[in-house]
C-alpha cells in the first residue's frame, strides 16, 4: 500500500513537468526559478543570473548557503499560507512558494535573483569575501542582475504560489490514485491467487470424479457378469429338479416291484425308500437353491440399476465441474487483462 507520509515530491510530480513548468515561469517573468525538496534543488535552475550561477554557487560556501535559503524560504512560505518574499544571503531578492501533500510540505518553487534599487557595492564586496570570490567579479556581475520594482516581485511571487497550490492538488490526487491503484493492484493479486487455488481444487475434483466413474464402471461390469452367472445356474438347478423326479419316479417302480416280489423283494424295498426319501431332498435343496438364486439375482439386478444411477450422476458431475473449470480459465483471463 502507498504510505502518503514518506512520499516525496518527485514521487507525485515528475521531474520533467516541474522543469517544463518552472522554465514557462521564467520566460513569462524573465526571473530565475528552481524546484526544491528536503534535499535541495530536483530541476535544472530557469533563467539564471551569472552572478548566481557562476559566482555564488559555484563557491562550496556560496552554494551552501543558496540552499539553506531555498529551504528557509520554502518553510515560512508554508507557516505562514502565502509567498515568503525574502532576501537572499547573497543580497538578492528570491521568493518561495510551498509544494503541499495532504498537509505536509515536500518541496517548494523557487523564484527571483533580482534586486529592487541599485546595488551597494561595498556590501556586495563583503559577501565576495566571506564565500571566497572575487570581490570585483562579484561586483561586476551583480550590476548586470535585473532590477524590478517591487508591485511585480509580488505578483510573481503570487503567481508562483498559485502555480505551487495547482502542483500540491495535482500531487495530492496523483498519490491518491496510485494508492487505490496499488490497492487495486494487491486485490487482483489476490483474487487471481484464489482462483488458481479454485483452479487446482477443481481440477483435483474431476480427476477424482473420473477415477470414481472408472471404479463404478468396473463394478457395473462385475455386477452385470455376476448377474449372468447367477442366471447360468438356472440350467443346473433344473436339471437337479429333473433327477429328483426321476429317482422319484424310480423309487415308486421299485416299491411296486419290491410289494410283487413279497418276502423276496424286501431288502430291494428299503433301497426304494431310500431313494425316494433321497429324491425328496434333493427336491426340496433345489427348491431352496432356487429361491436363494432368485433373490440373488434381485439384489444384483438392484445394485445394478443402483450403479448405473450412481454412474449417470458421476458423469453429469464430472460435466458441471468440468465447466466450472473452463469458467474459472475465462475469469482468469480477465483477470490478466485487467492487470
Amino acid at each position: 500500500m502507498l504510505d502518503l507520509d514518506n512520499l516525496t515530491l518527485l514521487d507525485v510530480i515528475d521531474r520533467s513537468t516541474l522543469q517544463s513548468l518552472q522554465d514557462a515561469f521564467a520566460e513569462a517573468t524573465g526571473m530565475a526559478a528552481l524546484a526544491t525538496d528536503a534535499t535541495g534543488a530536483v530541476t535544472q535552475l530557469s533563467c539564471p543570473t551569472e552572478f548566481c550561477m557562476n559566482l555564488t554557487r559555484k563557491s562550496s560556501i556560496g552554494c551552501e548557503r543558496c540552499n539553506k535559503c531555498d529551504l528557509q524560504g520554502g518553510s515560512e512560505s508554508s507557516r505562514t499560507g502565502r509567498p515568503s518574499v525574502y532576501y537572499c544571503h547573497g543580497g538578492l531578492v528570491d521568493f518561495a512558494a510551498p509544494i503541499m501533500l495532504n498537509g505536509r510540505h515536500i518541496g517548494s518553487l523557487i523564484g527571483g535573483q533580482v534586486l529592487t534599487e541599485e546595488p551597494d557595492d561595498d556590501k556586495f564586496r563583503k559577501i565576495a569575501r566571506e564565500i571566497g570570490v572575487d570581490p570585483e567579479k562579484y561586483v561586476r556581475a551583480v550590476h548586470k542582475v535585473k532590477i524590478v520594482p517591487k508591485k511585480q516581485i509580488d505578483s510573481a511571487a503570487n503567481l508562483l504560489y498559485q502555480m505551487a497550490n495547482a502542483l500540491s492538488d495535482v500531487g495530492y490526487q496523483r498519490a491518491i490514485a496510485q494508492a487505490q491503484a496499488s490497492r487495486g493492484s494487491n486485490v487482483v493479486d489476490g483474487i487471481t491467487q484464489q482462483l488458481d487455488d479454485i483452479n487446482k481444487q477443481t481440477t483435483s475434483a474431476v480427476e477424482t470424479i473420473h477415477s470414481l466413474a472408472d471404479n463404478f464402471n468396473a463394478i457395473k461390469d462385475a455386477a452385470a457378469a455376476s448377474a449372468k452367472a447367477v442366471a447360468s445356474t438356472d440350467s443346473i438347478v433344473k436339471t437337479i429338479e429333473n433327477s429328483s423326479t426321476q429317482l422319484t419316479l424310480i423309487g415308486f417302480n421299485a416299491s411296486i416291484e419290491a410289494k410283487r416280489a413279497g418276502a423276496a423283494g424286501a431288502g430291494f424295498n428299503v433301497i426304494a425308500q431310500e431313494v425316494r426319501s433321497l429324491s425328496d431332498k434333493n427336491t426340496k435343496q433345489a427348491a431352496e437353491i432356487e429361491s436363494t438364486l432368485n433373490g440373488i439375482k434381485k439384489a444384483m439386478n438392484a445394485i445394478n440399476d443402483q450403479i448405473k444411477g450412481v454412474y449417470a450422476t458421476i458423469s453429469s458431475t464430472a460435466a458441471s465441474v468440468e465447466s466450472l473449470r473452463e469458467m474459472l480459465d475465462n475469469v482468469n483471463n480477465m483477470v490478466a487483462e485487467i492487470k
